[in-house]
């Protein structure tokens, strides 16, 4: 199933509803909101380092950064809910690969912690896949810290072969998708 312009629902497996879009220009309030609400082990795990001490102007000019891909080179898909009236992320996920020939991307994916271990990582991840398999993608890349136990445990679960090298504290790893 590939992710179109429009919304597509995903179920978690705690039942709760979760719509599933690309990453707009117009995102970036939505990526400082999603950065606030990661807890600050999320945050270690996901930057690798400490992010907490960032000036309120760096966190929104990171998120303007990431907001604004190029079509031929990176694609971000972003899970949403609606939170008190206001549409809210619960999840990125992310490629980038630094030319439109490239067949290996850096993926990412990050999920609020109120939604891990439901499905919804593993979910954004098959999603990014999909989308990267129809833009030539082969494998996805990614240095992970080797402490990130759920992260493997998920890339674990997918059907993506795998190749894993560990190396002061981080792994990085291969999976091929396609």
């Amino acid at each position: 199933m590939l992710v179109t312009e429009q919304n597509k629902r995903f179920t978690t497996r705690d039942g709760r509803q979760v719509h599933i879009r690309h990453l707009l220009d117009n995102d970036t309030a939505l990526l400082v909101d999603f950065f606030h609400h990661l807890s600050d082990e999320t945050k270690k795990l996901r930057f690798h380092a400490n992010p907490n001490n960032l000036p309120e102007e760096r966190i929104w000019q990171e998120a303007e950064n990431l907001s604004h891909l190029d079509p031929d080179c990176q694609v971000a898909l972003v899970a949403v809910i609606e939170e008190d009236g206001v549409e809210r992320a619960v999840g990125v996920a992310r490629y980038c690969r630094n030319a439109p020939a490239d067949t290996e991307a850096e993926a990412a994916i990050v999920i609020r912690d109120d939604y891990q271990s439901v499905g919804l990582g593993k979910h954004l991840m098959w999603e990014l896949a999909e989308a990267g398999r129809s833009m030539g993608i082969k494998a996805f890349s990614a240095w992970v810290m080797a402490e990130n136990r759920r992260l493997f445990r998920m890339i674990s679960q997918t059907p993506f072969p795998l190749k894993r090298e560990t190396s002061h504290g981080e792994t990085h790893v291969v999976a091929t998708i396609g």
